[in-house]
């Protein structure tokens, strides 16, 4: 199929949205360091790379709709000064994670807006901490509506990262032309920050439900409506004629792609299913 790397993504803890305390290490007795060398060890023997790109996950994702746009620290309990150097010790260990499995990158954070707006300068202290760790590429995913614009750090990471469900509007039936036609403002705005920056742009998650009309929606892991595969396959083409041609364009992983066997085309769980 062409896959060149896979992306493994473990997972800290946070109790609630305002908690300074990021936890890991025994919490998820599923998923330990021998499980993500072992996977990684899988993954290089079958001629594929691996990325490394740790999530954090709290309760608040999954019962109020919340996000990690939405991590916020009580100021009462240290703020994002707190957060931060417990999120540190967490990539840290990551970091050396990363260099035993000989990970080509390792995605410092994604999608973490406040501390993005708030803290600037906070992503470039987080990559420096992990370079002392891991000698490969360093990136972060900003969120595609707002982040990406707002993100100060880029020059401390060697690649732009995206987590690109940006909406497309096209007219009448979809085709993968009409797709690629539709991603091109998008490709235009993400060929200028690649300009500025001198960075070369990878999309670390791109994708959408496979259920008629999501073109408008590729994030909403809610959107319900027919059924429909063959939206997921064009997509997939559209975004790849649009973005290959461009100079900056270093790639794509699509989220996500299940090992086990989905109870749906459409879902897996909390996530749609995606390509």
């Amino acid at each position: 199929m062409g896959v060149t790397h896979v992306v493994v993504t473990p997972f800290a803890f946070q109790r609630a949205l305002d908690d300074v305390d990021v936890q890991w290490r025994d919490l998820d007795r599923t998923l330990t360091d021998a499980d993500l060398l072992q996977c990684a060890a899988d993954a290089s023997s079958l001629g594929m790379a691996v990325v490394l790109k740790p999530h954090i996950w709290c309760s608040a994702f999954g019962r109020s709709g919340a996000s990690r746009q939405d991590i916020l620290p009580d100021p009462a309990r240290g703020g994002w000064a707190a957060w931060l150097d417990s999120y540190t010790a967490f990539l840290v260990a990551q970091a050396r994670l990363a260099a035993q499995m000989d990970a080509t990158m390792l995605v410092v954070g994604l999608e973490y807006l406040q501390a993005t707006t708030q803290v600037p300068g906070a992503w470039a202290a987080v990559a420096q901490a992990c370079r002392a760790e891991f000698g490969g590429a360093l990136t972060y995913a900003a969120n595609w509506w707002q982040e990406v614009d707002a993100f100060a750090d880029w020059q401390a990471f060697d690649v732009i990262g995206v987590n690109a469900y940006y909406p497309l509007t096209v007219a009448g039936t979809p085709t993968a032309a009409s797709v690629a036609q539709a991603w091109a403002p998008h490709l235009t705005s993400l060929g200028a920050l690649a300009a500025r920056e001198d960075r070369k742009i990878v999309f670390l998650e791109a994708g959408l439900p496979a259920v008629s009309g999501a073109l408008t929606e590729p994030w909403n892991s809610g959107l319900t409506g027919a059924e429909d595969l063959e939206l997921q396959a064009i997509y997939v083409d559209g975004l790849m004629r649009a973005a290959l041609p461009q100079p900056w364009f270093s790639g794509v992983c699509w989220w996500k792609w299940h090992t086990d066997a989905p109870r749906s085309s459409r879902h897996h769980g909390p996530e749609p299913y995606r390509l």
